[in-house]
Order: structure tokens, then sequence, then C-alpha cells
């Protein structure tokens, strides 16, 4: 795994553990809820950069890196939202998919009946967000590998955190207000990372919805 240093609250480092194969992140007991708001961009930012050179499902068994025992699936409640995570039964830290922390912070959700009749009418296919196999939507709402339902990240979350984010940033390090507010605006460009997502379903490829809205996090991310 690879190791990040990112900024934490009130004030210091933490280095957090990434693996871009598995596309997860270990962080070490409250490493989650002690990054920065600028920590927290950054590791957008460095979850919109990885590439998995060979995607790889996730075991059934996973060890805590720190004591090796077997990590327990959790599943956990933040606001209204449910995301789940392998934690180490002993309190070493946890092991979370991408997808898993990107549900965590809001960002990512259920399409609802109607969104999917829309969505129907103009794509056929997209990847998992969680495990990557394609999903026919004409005949499916969830994924027939890993079970998950069909999600999207939503815009509104997306903006209302990446706002929070940069004015607790802001008032951190005082960075440039006018720049914040462009990278907000920067946020309607989704239309366009959809209609892309279109052109690839037509071409045959699928489409990752997950990874349209990250491609709209990442423009806010340049102007930030």
């Amino acid at each position: 795994m690879a190791a990040l240093v990112l900024d934490r609250r009130p004030e210091g480092k933490e280095t957090i553990d990434l693996c871009g194969d598995c596309e997860a992140l270990w962080f070490d007991a409250f490493e989650s809820t002690q990054l920065s708001p600028g920590g927290t961009l950054e590791l957008f930012r460095v979850i919109h950069r990885t590439t998995p050179g060979t995607r790889r499902a996730l075991p059934t068994d996973l060890p805590c890196p720190r004591c090796e025992t077997l990590l327990v699936l959790t599943q956990d409640l933040l606001r209204a939202t449910r995301f789940a995570y392998y934690r180490c039964r002993y309190g070493h830290g946890r092991f979370t998919p991408f997808f898993q922390f990107l549900r965590e912070k809001n960002f990512v959700r259920p399409l609802d009946s109607a969104e999917l009749a829309r969505l129907k009418q103009s794509i056929r296919t997209i990847r998992c967000a969680s495990c990557g196999a394609p999903v026919d939507i004409e005949r499916s709402i969830a994924c027939s590998y890993c079970h998950a339902p069909i999600m999207a990240l939503d815009p509104d979350a997306v903006e209302k955190t990446l706002r929070e984010l940069s004015v607790s940033e802001q008032k951190r390090t005082t960075p440039d207000v006018d720049k914040i507010g462009d990278g907000i605006v920067a946020l309607a460009r989704m239309e366009s990372e959809m209609e892309r997502a279109r052109q690839a379903d037509r071409a045959g490829r699928g489409v990752d919805l997950v990874g349209v809205g990250l491609s709209a996090i990442a423009t806010f991310l340049r102007w930030s």
C-alpha cells in the first residue's frame, strides 16, 4: 500500500495507506474522522487520479495489517447514509473501499425509480460502482455479482459537501475565496461529463456513474 501524508485537525499530519489495485484505504483508529477539510479534499484528488493496474476483487478473508486478525465486515450509519468497511476487532483501524468512503461522505446515493427510468432512455449498460461488473439496467436494478444497488454521485450533495469543506479549509488556511466560488460554478459541467458517458455507452464501453461524478469533483478541485 502507498502512504499518503495528509493534514489532520486541529493541526499536524496523519498517514493514510492506499491500495490502488484494491481501490481501498486503510485508516488507523479514528483517522477518518480526524482528517482536516483540506486533507479530505486532497484525498478526493488522489482517489480521482488512482487507476488500478489490475482490478482486484476483495478476498473473503482480510487480515488486519497491524495484528493479522481477520477483519470484520461492519455496517455503519452516518446521519442518514449507510456505508460499510472492514474493521479490526481490536481497534487497530479499518479497511474502506473507495466507493464506501464516498458513501460515508454523502457523495453517493441509490437512484430512485424515476431516475432509473430516465437513465434507461439514454444509457443501457453501466459498470457497478462497487465491484466494476457490467449491469444491464433494462433488466436489473442491482449488480448481479455483488448485489449493490445502482448508484450515482448526488450533484447536490457533492456541491454542499465541497462547499462546506472549502469554507472550513478557508477558515484554517485562508485560501483564495474567488477560486472557491469558481470551483462551485464548475460543478455545472456535470452535464457535459454525462454526455461523454452517453457517448461511451453508445460505443459499447459501459458507463461508470460514480466515475462520471468523480470527474465533476476533479473539475471543482482544479479550481480550489
